[in-house]
Parts: C-alpha cells; structure tokens; sequence
C-alpha cells in the first residue's frame, strides 16, 4: 500500500465531493428560462464528479500496490513544497495577473509554459533533454491556451479578458 497515494485520494475526493455539492446547490436559473444545459454550476459539477472517480481509481491503485520501501516514498516536505508552489502559481494566475493587462490567450500560455516547466526541470535535466523539454512545452502551451480561449469565447460564448 502507498500511503501518500491513498492520503492524496482521499484529498481529492473530498475536494471533488465538496465542488460536485457546491455546483449541485447553485441556484439554476429556470425562472428566467435557461437551458438545462447551460445552468451555472454544470461545468464545475462534472469537474467534481470526475475527481471523485478518478480519486477512488487512484485509491484502489494505492491499495493494491505492494508497501514501497521508506526511501522510495516521495518526502513529505517535498511533496508539501511542490504542492504550495502549484498553489501559488494557479493563485498567481488566477487572482492576480489574470485581467489585469495581456489577453487571456497570452497569460494562459505564460502560466501552462512556468508550470510546467518548474515540474518537469528535474526530469528533463535528468535525461538530458531540456531543450527538447522547452520547446514541446512551448508548443503546448501556445497550443493549449490558443484552444481555450477559442472554446471559451465560440462554444461557452464566454467574453474573456
């Protein structure tokens, strides 16, 4: 059994119990006429769901995973870092620098190309392949974020800063 596995699981289940709820509880709207489709809370409700049945998928992982040696489970405090530097970095973009000067699509490829390159320095490092690492991220990156700025602003119709 991997413990830090199982610990995360029940985190995450908690915190996709705690969205599916909150989504569940949201006003729908149906006085004024909205689709069911298009109710707020929808989004963030089959986000929550998910993380709930990914949760117990990696739950059973843990579970059935023979013990790992103590030297071979990831530090706490390692992992506690990593975890507070994702929090900031999605605070950061969040709720400081998002809308507040460059366009979406702009901050949205900045914030996936720093993430992601602050969590995989080490491994590429490692195999010799930073440059290689740098570039598919970029690519990414650009990628991902031009994706979502389209499916906000054509499918949700969502006008993003």
């Amino acid at each position: 059994m991997r413990r830090g596995d199982l610990t995360s699981a029940g985190v995450f289940a908690a915190a996709g119990a705690a969205i599916l709820i909150a989504s569940l509880r949201m006003d729908r709207l149906t006085d004024r006429g909205i689709e069911a489709w298009s109710v707020p809370g929808l989004t963030p409700g089959v986000v929550g769901a998910l993380m709930i049945v990914l949760s117990l998928v990696l739950g059973l992982q843990a579970l059935r995973a023979p013990a790992q040696a103590a030297a071979d489970e990831p530090a706490v405090p390692g992992a506690m870092r990593r975890a507070g530097l994702a929090l900031l970095l999605c605070v950061v973009f969040a709720g400081v620098t998002l809308g507040h000067g460059l366009p979406f699509a702009v901050e949205g490829a900045v914030f996936i190309f720093v993430f992601t390159t602050l969590f995989s320095w080490a491994e590429w490092k490692a195999a010799g392949r930073v440059a290689r690492g740098l570039a598919q991220t970029l690519a990414v990156a650009v990628g991902a974020s031009a994706f979502i700025s389209w499916l906000f602003e054509s499918v949700f119709l969502v006008r993003l800063p």
